[in-house]
């Protein structure tokens, strides 16, 4: 392993973090294009290539380096989410998405603004409280409270668990409901931060609706910028 060692090491000191050219509701992140990109524009300098490869049992997506000489290294694999695999589009979004983390991860590259371990740290491990600007621009003290996950629902009677399912409707239309609840700014981007896991696996699951919930997001959000409640 002494060629690709060398190599990487090379490499890694060159590699520039992809820009953060893609846009959600939790933040900016590095679109699957500009990661490739960046391991692109560096890596061939090397004698190196990065390739990606789907497993099954478990899915995962690794990913593995690979140097002229026939040495390569590779992750353990980034799992894909995907509830339904026969539909394409939903395994094309968990595919994107294992893949950007995936070339990050093995190539030490930022793909999204750095959040200070606020959205990794599991909801009962964060602090009760934080301090976040109100509408007015002074601060306040914000309780952080945990909204409910979507129900687990199925279309047959008795329930069949190999038809569940998670309600991304009715969890969608009550988290829309509840942003006219939101004082200011502060609680919005606070909401936003608590459920960033739901939001990230609703973009996975139901790309449609993840979009509906965005959309009703950045409107009670530009209310409030305009200085309405």
């Amino acid at each position: 392993m002494s060629k690709i060692e060398e190599a990487l090491v090379a490499a890694l000191a060159e590699i520039q973090h992809p820009p953060l050219d893609g846009q959600a509701n939790y933040g900016r992140y590095a679109t699957l294009a500009a990661c490739l990109a960046s391991a692109r524009r560096t890596l061939p300098r090397h004698n190196l290539t990065v390739i990606q490869m789907a497993y099954t049992e478990p899915d995962r997506l690794v990913t593995r380096i690979i140097h002229s000489s026939g040495e390569w290294i590779e992750d353990g694999g980034v799992p894909l989410l995907c509830d339904n695999k026969a539909n394409p589009q939903k395994m094309g979004s968990a595919l994107t998405y294992s893949r950007r983390y995936g070339i990050c991860s093995m190539l030490g590259l930022v793909g999204q603004d750095d959040d200070d371990a606020q959205f990794a740290t599991p909801l009962a491990e964060l602090p009760p409280s934080s301090i976040v600007p109100n509408h007015w621009g002074k601060e306040e003290r914000v309780v952080m409270e945990v909204v409910p996950p979507p129900k687990i629902v199925a279309d047959e009677i008795p329930f069949d668990k190999s038809d569940e399912r998670r309600d991304w409707t009715s969890w969608v239309d009550q988290q829309i409901d509840g942003f006219q609840k939101h004082r200011h700014v502060g609680d919005h981007t606070k909401w936003s931060r608590e459920v960033r896991e739901e939001r990230e696996l609703l973009a996975i699951e139901e790309p449609e609706t993840h979009d509906r919930l965005l959309e009703a997001y950045r409107e009670r959000k530009f209310e409030f910028e305009k200085g309405g409640k």
